[in-house]
């Protein structure tokens, strides 16, 4: 899933790392707090972990992360699920946002 956020107010706005705690990842500033939900199943899903215990998502070592995002700014990241494939279509939740709903999987 790429996602990006996007200041769209006149003054500067602040991104604070969107981590959770539901999983131990090994690095905490990753953005493992931004999930998805299956539309049809009401299931969550959380990004993908690797054999090292390290999320499969952007964070904050990312060349592109930006704590503070001027106005009309919009920064692109990403985290990888893994969703069955009879999944249409999800919700992505990111941490202090209002859920994305019905995004197509393609």
């Amino acid at each position: 899933m790429t996602w990006s956020i996007e200041n769209s107010g006149s003054t500067d706005a602040y991104f604070t790392w969107p981590n959770g705690s539901t999983y131990m990842y090994n690095d905490p500033l990753f953005y493992s707090g931004v999930t998805i939900k299956s539309t049809e199943e009401n299931k969550r899903y959380h990004p993908i972990m690797d054999s090292s215990g390290e999320c499969l998502c952007s964070g904050n070592a990312s060349i592109d992360f930006k704590e503070k995002i001027e106005p009309g700014e919009k920064v692109a990241y990403w985290s990888m699920f893994s969703v069955p494939s009879d999944v249409d279509t999800i919700t992505l939740e990111i941490p202090g946002f209002d859920p994305i709903e019905d995004i197509p999987i393609s």
